[in-house]
């Protein structure tokens, strides 16, 4: 009886030692998630000559009212402007060749 309760004993402190190296680490209930807060962002570098990607070439990111804003000017023929991660870029439609960019 006597090796019966060393036994038990011994496994039931195995058990409870073995749960307790196998535990989370406390983190006092705190959810403020700010291992997630990865911010990806995308910025392109603008450059005179550089080719405009065809993503870009649709009405909402054209700007129409030119006079509007101080720093742009009348775009020639087959040039246009663009509003694009807050900068404008005037860009020649028939190359899409990045000719001037404005911040």
């Amino acid at each position: 009886m006597k090796k019966l309760l060393t036994t038990v004993a011994l496994s039931l402190s195995t058990l409870v030692a073995a749960s307790a190296a196998m535990a989370d680490p406390y983190d006092y209930h705190h959810d403020d998630r700010r291992h997630d807060r990865v911010v990806m962002t995308e910025h392109t570098v603008w450059k005179e000559g550089a080719r405009f990607p065809d993503h870009y070439h649709d009405q909402r990111y054209y700007v129409d009212d030119y006079r509007h804003y101080n720093q742009l000017y009348k775009p020639n023929r087959f040039e246009r402007w663009y509003k694009v991660d807050g900068r404008y870029v005037l860009v020649n439609e028939r190359t899409h060749n990045v000719i001037r960019v404005v911040r």
